[in-house]
């Protein structure tokens, strides 16, 4: 990989570390990491353009460099890579960077490419994903074989508090394809992970992932959210999206392609009766304490406390 950074981005690298699958290389004090580009090439550009907007509001983010050729990405054994310059803190992020990117990039690119809010749509395709592999995955993980229909049944469930309030989605932001708690400060500001979606997506996936990684009261939750001015169809989609089991579906894209074991799962599992009381807080609390006029779902209200 040194060869071919030398030979299409005129470097001259005496060394290359190869980091998870990342190549990474300091050159004149500053850090770069050759990656490859897993989405439709097409967006390539979209992504650079957006870049471009990013920096012209003076919001931080790594850049994409150009190689010799000016072109976004490099092909390596028929994959494209790019080359990204990091430009962030080496620090795991916290939610105070999801509110610097939400307040400085409102409405901050009309290029449809990029969208990603459509999540009636999206989480129906997932769903129909999920019960079309209920034959194919069952024998070798039992854990999955046991619990994929009750995470069906609350996508299902989160699809369906949306089609019933009719929510057009708005504020789109910069946003990010998916956010963890152990989210590093160069893949935030990593513009691959760049997509344009509600402000409501990145702070719930962010709650959902320190939920069942780390763990989170409700009154820490519920400063948090106080720090975010929503409107009410937002907390409407605050609730359709910290219902939609992405924390179970990505383990379990994960086990079933090998890059982790069943075992993980168990962990989702275990929190799933404390999650479920956690959600009936939080409509508690934008219901009663917020004054946010919100319907309720039954069975959440219904759902004994431990």
């Amino acid at each position: 990989m040194k060869n071919i950074l030398n030979y299409y981005y005129n470097l001259n690298l005496l060394e290359v570390f190869n980091l998870e699958g990342k190549y990474y290389f300091n050159i004149n004090g500053n850090s770069y990491f050759f990656i490859p580009f897993e989405r439709p090439i097409g967006d390539l550009k979209s992504i650079n353009n957006l870049c471009n907007e990013i920096k012209k509001r003076n919001i931080l983010t790594n850049t994409i460099e150009m190689n010799k050729y000016n072109q976004l990405f490099t092909m390596v054994d028929e994959i494209p890579y790019v080359l990204i310059k990091d430009n962030s803190r080496k620090t795991l992020i916290n939610i105070n960077d999801i509110l610097y990117i939400q307040n400085n990039s409102l409405n901050i690119s009309n290029d449809i490419k990029l969208y990603r809010n459509d999540w009636i749509k999206m989480w129906e395709i997932k769903i129909d994903y999920y019960e079309s592999q209920t034959n194919n995955s069952f024998s070798k993980y039992p854990l999955l074989r046991q619990t994929l229909d009750y995470y069906i049944g609350l996508g299902e469930n989160a699809i369906s508090y949306l089609v019933n309030n009719n929510i057009n989605i708005k504020n789109v932001v910069l946003s990010h394809r998916r956010i963890n708690s152990n989210c590093t400060s160069f893949d935030f500001y990593n513009p691959i992970n760049y997509i344009i979606d509600n402000r409501v997506r990145d702070f719930a996936e962010y709650i959902k992932s320190i939920f069942f990684e780390v763990g989170i009261t409700s009154d820490i939750f519920n400063n948090y959210l106080n720090n975010f001015n929503f409107t009410r169809d937002e907390y409407i989609l605050l609730i359709a999206r910290l219902l939609f089991p992405t924390y179970y579906f990505d383990k379990y894209d994960e086990i079933v392609n090998n890059r982790l074991d069943e075992s993980i799962i168990k962990n989702v599992l275990n929190k799933n009766n404390e999650y479920i009381i956690f959600l009936k807080n939080t409509l508690y609390y934008i219901i009663y304490t917020k004054k946010i006029n919100i319907p309720f779902i039954d069975w959440i209200f219904r759902y004994p406390n431990l």
